[in-house]
C-alpha cells in the first residue's frame, strides 16, 4: 500500500477500522450470549457465569462507548503516528516476550478450562435431595395422589417426596403459594400444584420456570387432552403438566317421579325444576328443594355458578377462549342483555325455597363439599358439582351423573416447577411420573378425577366416562389474567350483592372488573 501525503491510504485505514469493528462486535456478542444463558440462582457454576458476564458487559460497554472516538482517530492518524504505534508495539512485544509467552500459555489453559465448563453437555442425572410439593389436597394415605407419591418414593429413594399442605380454601391456598414463590418468599417448595386459573399469574410473575423440552418427547405431550394441556402454555412456553382435571356434572336422583335428566339449565335451576320438586316430594318427603346450590360469597364456587348461569342464558361476558368481553374503550366489562338475564335468573332462584335451600340462607353458605353432603342426605333432587363428588356421595342415595346441558367451568390442577428450586431435573422427573399414563389411570379409576390423557378415557372403566368426555368438550375457561384471584373475589362479591337486589348489578361493577383485567 502506498502512502498518500501524510496519511495512510483510505483502503488501509478502512481495513483497520473494520478490524476494530469486528473485535468490538465479537466482545458485544459474547456479552449478550452470556446474559442470555445466565441463571439467577446459587451455585459455583452460575456465580462464576454471572461474574464473567459482569466483566464482559463492562468491557463491552467501554468498547461501544469509545468506538466512535477510536474510529475518528484512526481515520485522522498521520503516517508518522502509525509508525510510532507499530514501533511501540514492537518494543513492548520484545520486552514482554517471555512473560507474554507464559501468560499466553496460561490464557490458553484458562480458555480450555472455561470451554470445558461452558460447553460441557448438560447434566443428565437427577439432583439428589428431598422434593417438596406444595398442594392443598388432604393428608390422606388413601388418596390416589398420595399413593402415587409413595410409588415414586420406592422407586427414587434419593428424591423422596414431601408434601407441604396449603389451606383448602381457594383464596387462602393461593395466598400461601404466592408468599412462598414470590421474591423474598420462603421458597420451601420445589413444585406447586396450581389451580388452572393461577397458571397465567405464576408464569408472568416468574414464580415458576418453563419445562426443559429436551426431556420431553412428542409422545409425552400428544396424549394429553389438548384443551387441558393448553392451560399449561403461556407465551409459547410450557410451564407445567396437568396433574388432574375436573369438570362440572349434573347429579340427578333416580327412581323419583318428577325428577328427570335435565335438558336445560331451567330443568335443575329454574321454572321446570320448581314444578318437578312438588311432584318429587309426594314420594320422597325428604326432598326439600330442587338444587343443592352453592352460592357462598366467600367461595370460588359462586364465581363458577354465576358464569355457568350466564353461559346458559347465552351470555358472553367470558368467551370460549377465556377472554373477558370489554367495551371498545376497555374501561368496563360489557354485560349484554343475555348476561344480565342469566344473573337475574340466578337471583330469582336464590330466593326460591323450592329451588334452593333458603332456610337460614343455607345455599349462600354452601361450598362444593357441603353440597355433596346435602345431596347425599337426600335433601335435593339435583346438584351441580365436580366429578370427584361422585365418590363423596357414594351409595347414600341412588343417582346418575350426566354432562350439563350447557357449558360448565373447566377445573383441575397443574404441576409446576418453582423458579427457585435447586433440583429442576428431579422436579421435572417427578412431574412426568405423576402425569404419565399409568398415573392418570390410577387418578381416574381410584381417585375419581377426570383424567388429563386421552388414553385414560379410552381405557376407563368408570360408567360416567363418556359423560365426562362430553362435559369436557363443552367446558370453558374462567378469565385468563394474572390477576385472576382478585378478579374472582370482586366478581363474586358483586354477584352476591346482585342476588340480594333482584339480579341488578351495581353501576360501577363493570368498571371495577375491567380495571383488574387490564392491569399488568
Amino acid at each position: 500500500m502506498n502512502d498518500v501525503g501524510e496519511r495512510r491510504s483510505p483502503r488501509f485505514r478502512l481495513i483497520v477500522i473494520v478490524v476494530i469493528l469486528m473485535v468490538v462486535s465479537a466482545i458485544t456478542l459474547a456479552a449478550a450470549l452470556l446474559v442470555e444463558n445466565a441463571e439467577l440462582r446459587w451455585g459455583v457454576g452460575p456465580v462464576l457465569h454471572l461474574l464473567t458476564t459482569g466483566i464482559m458487559l463492562l468491557v463491552s460497554g467501554v468498547c461501544v462507548n469509545a468506538l466512535p472516538r477510536v474510529v475518528t482517530e484512526v481515520w485522522r492518524l498521520k503516517r508518522e503516528a502509525y509508525e510510532q504505534v507499530v514501533e511501540l508495539l514492537h518494543r513492548l512485544g520484545q520486552a514482554l516476550r517471555r512473560p507474554l509467552r507464559l501468560s499466553g500459555v496460561a490464557a490458553i489453559v484458562a480458555a480450555l478450562m472455561a470451554a470445558g465448563v461452558f460447553l460441557r453437555p448438560p447434566p443428565t442425572g437427577l439432583e439428589p435431595g428431598e422434593l417438596v410439593v406444595m398442594t392443598a389436597f388432604p393428608d390422606d394415605p388413601g388418596d390416589a395422589r398420595s399413593m402415587l407419591a409413595e410409588q415414586w418414593n420406592r422407586l427414587n429413594p434419593e428424591n423422596r417426596v414431601k408434601f407441604h399442605y396449603a389451606p383448602v380454601n381457594s383464596d387462602e391456598q393461593h395466598a400461601r403459594m404466592v408468599n412462598d414463590a414470590k421474591p423474598g418468599g420462603e421458597h420451601l417448595a420445589d413444585l406447586y400444584v396450581l389451580d388452572i386459573p393461577w397458571m397465567e399469574e405464576f408464569a408472568v410473575r416468574d414464580y415458576v420456570r418453563p419445562l426443559d423440552m429436551s426431556r420431553l418427547q412428542d409422545r409425552d405431550l400428544g396424549d394429553f387432552v389438548p384443551k387441558i394441556l393448553d392451560t399449561c402454555y403461556h407465551d409459547g412456553k410450557l410451564w407445567g403438566l396437568p396433574l388432574n382435571s375436573d369438570v362440572g356434572l349434573i347429579f340427578t336422583r333416580t327412581g323419583i317421579p318428577g325428577v328427570q335428566e335435565p335438558q336445560t339449565w331451567d330443568d335443575y335451576f329454574g321454572a321446570t325444576a320448581k314444578a318437578g320438586v312438588a311432584t318429587a316430594r309426594t314420594s320422597s318427603p325428604g326432598i326439600e328443594s330442587a338444587n343443592a346450590a352453592q352460592l357462598a360469597a366467600d367461595d370460588e364456587m359462586l364465581t363458577i355458578t354465576a358464569l355457568e348461569a350466564i353461559w346458559a342464558a347465552g351470555g358472553r361476558v367470558v368467551g370460549t377462549n377465556g377472554q373477558a368481553a370489554l367495551t371498545s374503550d376497555r374501561t368496563s366489562v360489557d354485560f349484554t342483555p343475555a348476561d344480565l338475564s342469566g344473573i337475574e335468573k340466578l337471583a330469582a332462584a336464590s330466593r326460591d325455597p323450592d329451588l334452593v335451600l333458603t332456610g337460614g340462607d343455607e345455599a349462600k353458605e354452601t361450598s362444593a363439599e357441603v353440597a355433596a353432603k346435602t345431596f347425599g342426605a337426600g335433601r335435593t333432587s339435583y346438584m351441580r358439582n365436580w366429578a370427584v363428588a361422585s365418590d363423596a356421595v357414594g351409595e347414600k342415595v341412588e343417582f346418575e351423573v350426566t354432562a350439563p346441558p350447557t357449558a360448565s367451568v373447566l377445573g383441575g390442577q397443574n404441576l409446576t416447577i418453582s423458579s427457585t428450586t435447586d433440583k429442576p431435573r428431579a422436579a421435572q422427573a417427578l412431574m412426568q411420573f405423576l402425569t404419565n399414563f399409568s398415573s392418570q389411570q390410577i387418578l381416574s379409576e381410584v381417585g375419581g378425577f377426570v383424567p388429563t390423557r386421552q388414553s385414560a378415557f379410552t381405557y376407563s372403566r368408570r360408567p360416567e366416562a363418556e359423560q365426562l368426555r362430553t362435559a369436557l368438550n363443552q367446558a370453558r375457561l374462567r378469565p385468563i389474567t394474572p390477576n385472576y384471584t382478585e378478579f374472582s373475589n370482586v366478581f363474586r362479591q358483586g354477584i352476591a350483592r346482585a342476588l340480594n337486589n333482584d339480579g341488578n348489578l351495581e353501576e360501577s361493577f363493570g368498571r371495577e372488573l375491567a380495571e383488574i383485567l387490564t392491569r399488568p
